[in-house]
């Protein structure tokens, strides 16, 4: 029991200091919703059983929360980027923000922007979207953090805004349902070492929406290679145009020139978005 409270403080501190020290980069704050990933039915019913371990729900498929960055520049007269950003297999979002150097990239990319980062399967190997792979759900969560935004008057009613869906590995699945329900379109879809499968999904929403931006960097051992190249592939026959680069050949000028680009990556599956800050690189571009 001892040991199991000591734990609990632990993760406690470290939460508070982490999120602490983010607020030099601008606001920071949590909320729960009741139209968050989890918990959800499927997971309550069926737990994950990967190798011969089952992830109950009650330990990795109950946190609603969400943790919301507002940059200390964000400008709440000009038109604004929400951003969703969703973690990978065996993540939270604390342990996320901080290998990933989410909140730091963020806000060195000087986007009038606010970053929504979800909970997921919590140290789960998992991709299962939970109540996001419903219709209905994101967008009741979007409005849910709109609202706390226009609550704590960080945004106006009057200020337009669209909204973009990234996240590495396992968060494929996840967005690729949002893309298949949700009313809000995306404006840009960024994915970290993840086009795993669903690629059907990916591709009906850029044929259907032609000002997506789309970026894809992909490893060679990370699993996303073939599927890359298969949607590539498939592009090649419908004539589309798309911009397929090794990461550290591609400038800054043709990310941001190119609507649809494939990054091909000699980094590692966990490297991919801090090296070379990726992710403030390519938010930068999308925009």
């Amino acid at each position: 029991m001892k040991e199991m409270l000591c734990l609990l403080f632990n993760f406690v501190f470290l939460c508070s200091h982490a999120q602490t020290a983010y607020t030099s980069y601008g606001k920071v704050f949590r909320i729960a919703s009741s139209h968050s990933m989890f918990p959800d039915s499927v997971r309550n019913k069926l737990p994950r059983i990967y190798q011969g371990k089952t992830y109950a729900a009650e330990e990795h498929y109950r946190d609603s929360s969400v943790f919301i960055f507002v940059p200390s520049y964000f400008d709440n007269r000009k038109p604004y980027h929400l951003i969703f950003w969703f973690h990978g297999w065996n993540n939270n979002i604390d342990s996320a923000l901080q290998q990933f150097k989410l909140v730091e990239q963020f806000s060195n990319a000087h986007l009038n922007a606010v970053f929504v980062f979800p909970e997921g399967p919590k140290n789960s190997p998992d991709s299962y979207g939970g109540k996001f792979e419903q219709p209905l759900f994101f967008d009741g969560f979007v409005l849910d953090v709109m609202n706390e935004l226009l609550h704590k008057n960080i945004i106006t009613v009057k200020q337009r805004y669209d909204i973009s869906l990234a996240g590495h590995s396992g968060a494929y699945r996840v967005i690729s349902y949002i893309l298949l329900h949700s009313i809000n379109k995306a404006k840009a879809i960024v994915l970290f070492d993840a086009l795993y499968g669903e690629e059907e999904k990916f591709a009906m929403h850029l044929q259907q929406n032609p000002n997506c931006k789309f970026i894809n960097i992909y490893t060679d051992e990370g699993g996303t290679l073939q599927p890359s190249k298969n949607l590539m592939m498939d592009m090649d026959a419908w004539k589309w145009k798309y911009l397929q680069r090794e990461e550290d050949a591609c400038t800054d000028a043709e990310l941001k020139k190119d609507r649809i680009v494939f990054l091909h990556s000699n980094k590692a599956h966990n490297d991919v978005i801090t090296n070379n800050n990726n992710l403030e690189k390519f938010l930068r571009s999308l925009f």
